[in-house]
C-alpha cells in the first residue's frame, strides 16, 4: 500500500528526528515522549485540523497555523515535480525504514540508515536532476500530501470563504479536485473510516478488507476488518495487535509500518522500534487457527506484499532481515507454502546503491517492484524483477543481483506505490523544505515479461490522476483484483474509490 492515510514518514526518519531532538532525555529523564516529530504525526493523533488551518509540529508540539496557498506547477507533466530537484529534498538523516509511508510510508510506512522507503529515478522526462527525501513509505504508502485539504468555517462570510482556494474549488464527489485521465474510469466508492494506518483486500472475486487501525507511533494498532467490498462495515471486534506483546510492554517507540497484506488465509502487517538496528516484527494473522497467528522478527522492514509463483507462496519483505535470516538490507521472504514457514533471502541491493529499504509491490502477472532510498540523494528508486527469477532465488536459496534488474524510470521521486492489474501504479511528486510529500500525479506502468519470462519489459509512463491543486489527497494505494483502490481525502472527507483500465 501501502496505505491509508498513515504516517508514512520512514522509522528511521522519525527515529533520527526523536535523537536531534530530545528523545534521550524524553524517554531516559522523563520518562514521557514527545507529541510528535512531524506534521503527520499531529494528524495522525488528533484528526482534521480546524477549517482552513493545518497541522505543524513545533517544539515537538502540535500546532494549527492558517493554509499556505498550493505550490504552483503543471501537474499534468513530468518537470512540474514540485521540490524535486532540490538538493535540500534529500537531505534528512539517513537510515532506514517504514513509511511511506512511513505515513510517510504512504510506512509505513515507511531505521536508521537501513529502511527506508524513498525512491526516484531520473529518467529523461525527469525534472532538475530529481532528489526528494527519504520516506517511506509507507511510504509510505502512503503519506499525506502537503496542503491544504479542508473548507473554510461554517460560519465565514463571503469574503472569508475566498481566503481558502480549496473552500471554493470545485470537488468532484469521488475524486475531489483529482483530474482523471483517458484510459481509466472511476466505479463505485465507500467511506474510508478514521485511524486506518493501512488495508489489504482479499485476492477476490469477493474481496473481504481488512485494516490496521490505531496510532502510528505507539503500541495500539491492530488489525481490524471492514467488510465486503463496496458494503462496508467495520467493525471494532480487534483480529490481532499487531505489535508483539514483548514490545507493547517494553520502552522503545514502535512505528506501524503503514502496510498490510492478505494471500487469503493470513493477514500480514508490520512495525518496527527506535532500539539500536530499528529491530521489529511482522505479525502474522491465520484466519482459520487465530491461536496459530505469530510475530516473526523483521528489523527495519518498510514494506511487504504476497507473491506465488508455482506452487510456492511467500510474503516478500523489503527490510534488514526476516526470523532468523540477516544478511543486510534487501528483499527478503517468508515462505508459507512450507511448514513451518521457511525465511530466506530473495534479493540483494547493488552494492552502494540502496542506502535505506523502500516501496515494493507485485503485478497481477506476478512481476515485482523492489524499491530502495538511493545512496546518492535518498530519493525513491525501484527495479522490476519477473515472477520466474523470483520463483528461481525462493526455491534455490540464491538471492537475485538486483543490480543486474530493470529500473523503472519515473521521472521523479514517488512516495507510495501499489499493483494495477498487469503493472504497477506510483505517487510521483517531491519534497519540500518542511519534508512534507507535494504529490503531482498518480502514474501507472505496464509491465510484461519477456526473454522466456526472465526479464521484463516496461510501458510508457501513463498517468492515471493528476494534481489540479492540492485541495484534494491521495492517501492509500491498494490493489483490488486487476483494479485499483485509492484513498481520497479532502474537505469532503475520506473515501475509497475503485479505478479500472478502461476497457
Amino acid at each position: 500500500m501501502k496505505s491509508a492515510e498513515t504516517n508514512r514518514t520512514p522509522p528511521w526518519r522519525r527515529a533520527a528526528a526523536l535523537v536531534v531532538g530530545t528523545l534521550s532525555l524524553a524517554l531516559g529523564a522523563t520518562g514521557c515522549g514527545p507529541e510528535c516529530t512531524d506534521s503527520f504525526d499531529c494528524r495522525n493523533e488528533k484528526g482534521e485540523p480546524p477549517p482552513g488551518e493545518q497541522w505543524v509540529c513545533r517544539d515537538e508540539k502540535c500546532e494549527t497555523v492558517p493554509v499556505q496557498p498550493p505550490p504552483t506547477g503543471d501537474a499534468g507533466t513530468d518537470a512540474g515535480v514540485v521540490d524535486a530537484g532540490s538538493s535540500d529534498a534529500g537531505s534528512d538523516a539517513g537510515s532506514t525504514d517504514s513509511g511511506t509511508e512511513d505515513a510517510g510510508s504512504d510506512a509505513g510506512a515507511e531505521d536508521a540508515g537501513t529502511d527506508a522507503g524513498p525512491e526516484d529515478a531520473g529518467g529523461p522526462d525527469a525534472g532538475p536532476e530529481d532528489a526528494g527525501s527519504p520516506d517511506a513509505g509507507p511510504e509510505d504508502a502512503g503519506s499525506p500530501d502537503a496542503g491544504p485539504e479542508d473548507a473554510g468555517s461554517p460560519d465565514a462570510g463571503p469574503e472569508d470563504a475566498g481566503s481558502d482556494p480549496c473552500a471554493i474549488a470545485s470537488h468532484d464527489p469521488k475524486l475531489g479536485t483529482l483530474s482523471l485521465q483517458p484510459g481509466f474510469e472511476a466505479l463505485e466508492s465507500a467511506p474510508l473510516p478514521d485511524k486506518v494506518l493501512a488495508l489489504t483486500a482479499s485476492p477476490g472475486p469477493v474481496y473481504s478488507l481488512h485494516a490496521v487501525r490505531g496510532a502510528g507511533m505507539g503500541t495500539n494498532a491492530a488489525m481490524y476488518s471492514l467488510g465486503t467490498w463496496p458494503d462496508l462495515q467495520p467493525s471494532s471486534t480487534k483480529l490481532y495487535d499487531i505489535v508483539s506483546p514483548q514490545d507493547r510492554a517494553g520502552t522503545a517507540v514502535v512505528f506501524a509500518g503503514g502496510y498490510m497484506a492478505n494471500d487469503g488465509s493470513r493477514l500480514f502487517a508490520g512495525y518496527t522500534t527506535s532500539g539500536p538496528g530499528f529491530p521489529g516484527s511482522v505479525a502474522v494473522y491465520d484466519f482459520e487457527a487465530p491461536a496459530a497467528s505469530t510475530y516473526v522478527s523483521a528489523p527495519s522492514n518498510f514494506t511487504a506484499v504476497t507473491f506465488s509463483g508455482g506452487e510456492t507462496t511467500a510474503l516478500l519483505v523489503n527490510g534488514a532481515g526476516l526470523g532468523t535470516v540477516s544478511a543486510g538490507l534487501g528483499i527478503y521472504a517468508l515462505v508459507t507454502s512450507t511448514t513451518p514457514f521457511t525465511p530466506r533471502k530473495v534479493a540483494s541491493f547493488a552494492t552502494g546503491e540502496a542506502a535505506a529499504s523502500g516501496f515494493t509491490a507485485v503485478s497481477q502477472n506476478g512481476i515485482a517492484l523492489f524499491g530502495f532510498a538511493s545512496s546518492a540523494d535518498f530519493s525513491n528508486r525501484a527495479r522490476v524483477v519477473a515472477r520466474d527469477v523470483i520463483t528461481q532465488a525462493l526455491t534455490s536459496g540464491t538471492p537475485v543481483d538486483l543490480g543486474s534488474q530493470q529500473l523503472l524510470t519515473v521521472g521523479s521521486d514517488f512516495n507510495a506505490a501499489s499493483a494495477f492489474g498487469s503493472g504497477v501504479v506510483v505517487k510521483r511528486g517531491g519534497y519540500n523544505e518542511n519534508f512534507e510529500f507535494v504529490s503531482t500525479d498518480v502514474s501507472r506502468y505496464a509491465l510484461a515479461h519477456a526473454n522466456e519470462g526472465q526479464s521484463v519489459t516496461v510501458g510508457e509512463r501513463t498517468p492515471v490522476l493528476v494534481y489540479a491543486d492540492q485541495c484534494t489527497s491521495v492517501v492509500a494505494l491498494e490493489p483490488l483484483g486487476s483494479d485499483l483502490l485509492v484513498g481520497v481525502s479532502d474537505k469532503n472527507g475520506r473515501r475509497l474509490v475503485r479505478i479500472r483500465v478502461t476497457p
